[in-house]
């Protein structure tokens, strides 16, 4: 039985959509302002990229449309000065679960990819970091070395073994494909809109499925 559960953030616990478009419009409509110039890239593609960026890492982002220097550097000079002056708001499903998962004394972890402050910053204004043991930020604008490595020298660092651990998420290439490789059992979350993946152990819709 699984002592410790993994569990992603991004469209997990938390829909990314559900972001203020307050802010992220004032993102968009920078990079639209800055899309000029020789190395410009089609409207269509660059609103394809924005389309993606609520579910696939930006690094990702960047190199499927090979966006130019310029958009590169709107994108990281806004993630470094964002902030969320009011509270966030996780799935309805998810406060409860994860309460009665610490409850049953299961180790919570929390293992989200995204820019350091970005994410730090929405943990807080979610306010998840009491229910969480620990939480491990793959910071795509510091070491970044995936959640796969990440996972791995967590059970190493725990001395567990694989089937000790749990992952939950909902990206296929991300957290899911990390476990599958590991020899830990994963499960897929399928919030609206994710696209279910056979390579996941078992899917579920709410996080109080996991009970």
């Amino acid at each position: 039985m699984a002592k410790a559960i993994v569990l992603d953030l991004d469209n997990t616990l938390f829909d990314t959509r559900s972001i203020p478009e307050s802010l992220t419009g004032g993102l968009f409509s920078a990079m639209r302002d800055a899309n000029q110039g020789d190395d410009a890239i089609n409207d269509a593609v660059l609103e394809m990229a924005f389309h993606d960026a609520w579910s696939i890492p930006f690094p990702v982002i960047a190199d499927r449309y090979r966006l130019p220097e310029r958009l590169l550097s709107v994108w990281s000079h806004f993630h470094d000065s964002l902030t969320f002056d009011e509270p966030l708001h996780p799935y309805p499903d998810v406060v409860e679960a994860l309460q009665k998962l610490r409850d049953r004394n299961y180790f919570l972890c929390l293992l989200t990819s995204g820019y350091q402050h970005v994410q730090s910053s929405k943990i807080k204004a979610l306010r998840l970091e009491p229910f969480f043991d620990l939480i491990l930020i793959d910071a795509v604008d510091h070491v970044h070395v995936g959640k796969e490595a990440i996972l791995r020298d967590l059970l190493q660092s725990r001395k567990w073994q694989p089937e000790d651990v749990v992952v939950v998420g909902d990206s296929a290439t991300s957290e899911i494909a990390a476990g599958v490789r590991l020899g830990i059992p994963t499960v897929q979350i399928l919030r609206p809109g994710v696209t279910k993946t056979a390579a996941a152990g078992r899917h579920i819709h709410s996080l109080a499925e996991l009970l």
